[in-house]
């Protein structure tokens, strides 16, 4: 049985002798599917526009009906991205196709966040739909969107601290790198041969306003080489929502303000 099949009543079906209550407990459930294919209908639409022809308006549309729309997954449900990390494959699905439904706005809080996925939509041919990294899902769940405007991070991406600047430092909140994430990142670190890997949340001044970096105990001198550090910062965004900035420093930097992630 699939999602279509779910609430089709028979022609002529005799009365089952359900209670009232179960009866309005299944015409809440089939409103809110009903609800979820409506958003497929549009996100299909959407993605028939071309792409010279998507503008501003086009991309507000597909990111607010993106997470309520019925999908079906892909066999097999994970592959790996060609920037090496895990992607739950998501598909449209066919008129008249039976499936099993996968919401984004309820996988986000049951799996994906804890096990380290992003989400690539219809990855058939090689050139996707649409491809929302981790750090877009744990913006969404934060933040109620995939994308946010937020200019409480630094957004000039220095990334050294200058004589004389002041500075305020403590850890991260769960509202801004919840534990899961956190151990995410301990893992990728320690992965990626990096040895008690530490974190701290860093305000610093921007002339009259005070904006926040998240920093970690990062620096080339634990690496081959710049190149490779630098590979290493980029590919920390992936876990981070896109308006974060990050900044590697030594362990001692801030009078040990670091703590373990």
């Amino acid at each position: 049985m699939g999602l279509f099949d779910i609430f089709k009543n028979t022609e002529g079906e005799q009365d089952s002798g359900l209670s009232k209550e179960t009866n309005d407990n299944a015409a809440a459930d089939a409103q809110r599917y009903e609800f979820s294919l409506q958003k497929t209908e549009s996100i299909s639409a959407l993605l028939q526009i071309s792409p010279e022809a998507r503008d501003q308006q086009w991309l507000s549309k597909l990111l607010t009906d993106l997470p309520h729309a019925s999908f079906r997954s892909g066999n097999p449900q994970i592959i790996a991205g060609p920037d090496g990390f895990p992607y739950f494959q998501l598909f449209l699905p066919q008129p008249g196709e039976t499936f099993q439904n996968f919401i984004i706005d309820l996988m986000v809080p049951d799996f994906l966040l804890e096990r380290g996925y992003g989400i690539v939509i219809n990855p058939d041919g090689g050139h996707p739909d649409w491809i929302l990294s981790y750090g877009d899902l744990l913006n969404y769940k934060l933040n109620g969107s995939f994308l946010t405007q937020d200019n409480s991070f630094n957004q000039e991406n220095d990334e050294e601290l200058t004589a004389g600047e002041e500075v305020l430092i403590g850890q991260p909140s769960e509202n801004i790198l919840p534990s899961a994430t956190r151990k995410l990142l301990k893992d990728f670190f320690e992965l990626n041969g990096v040895e008690d890997p530490k974190v701290l949340l860093m305000m610093r001044k921007k002339g009259e306003e005070m904006q926040q970096d998240l920093a970690f105990n990062i620096t080339p001198d634990k690496f081959d080489s710049e190149t490779t550090f630098r590979n290493m910062m980029q590919t920390v965004t992936w876990y981070l929502p896109r308006h974060y900035s990050v900044i590697g420093l030594h362990d001692d930097a801030l009078n040990s303000g670091f703590m373990p992630l």
